[in-house]
This record gives C-alpha cells, sequence and structure tokens, in this order.
C-alpha cells in the first residue's frame, strides 16, 4: 500500500490496531472465557480459564468452524464443559445470538499433499 493509496487491504476489517485477529466475541464468567475469532478458514473459537488472578491465560481448547452454526454449539457445548450449569450456556447463546458478525467467505484449503 502506498501512501497515496487510502485502500485498505481486503483484510484489514478483520484485524486489531496490532495486526492481530480482531475477536468476534467473548463470553466470560470468573476465571473461565470462551472466544471467537474470524480467522481466513472461518471462525476459531478458544476456551479455557485464566490462572494467578487473569494473569495467565490457560487455553483447553480450540477448533475451526466454516459456519456461525458450528460455533454456536461449540460454544454451548465449551461453556456446559467450563462450568457444568445450563443456565450459564443459555446466557452464552443469548449474547451470541445478539451479536452481529461481519460476512465471513472462508477460503478453501488446498489439497493435501
Amino acid at each position: 500500500m502506498t501512501s497515496r493509496d487510502s485502500t485498505p487491504p481486503p483484510d484489514a476489517s478483520r484485524r486489531d490496531t496490532n495486526g492481530g485477529p480482531v475477536n468476534a466475541f467473548t463470553w466470560k464468567d470468573h476465571s473461565r472465557f470462551v472466544e471467537v475469532y474470524g480467522v481466513a478458514t472461518g471462525w476459531l473459537v478458544l476456551w479455557g480459564r485464566y490462572r494467578n488472578v487473569g494473569r495467565e491465560k490457560v487455553v483447553m481448547g480450540n477448533r475451526c468452524y466454516t459456519s456461525l452454526s458450528g460455533v454456536r454449539r461449540r460454544l454451548v457445548t465449551s461453556v456446559l464443559d467450563l462450568t457444568r450449569r445450563p443456565q450459564l450456556a443459555d446466557e452464552a447463546t443469548f449474547l451470541f445470538d445478539q451479536t452481529s458478525f461481519p460476512a465471513a467467505a472462508p477460503v478453501t484449503l488446498p489439497d493435501p499433499l
């Protein structure tokens, strides 16, 4: 991008100011979290716990999905795994449904070698 070209790169809407992916959705409950990021292949879901009063972030799992319906299912499963409380899974689902996500067009992956 030249100094005279003011058009941002195509993926700029999915990047934060430091160049990292933008967090599209976050659910937190005390020391537990589920985060959703937009990535080139769809949506990345991370879940885990914070330790040492939030100084350490321990990722207990991650999955990549091409559709928001898969992300929604993983959100419910992750919240139930972390908390064992269906009420919190309902709350997370409600918040997820209220979130407007940017349109994602996952790229097709090349054939494996």
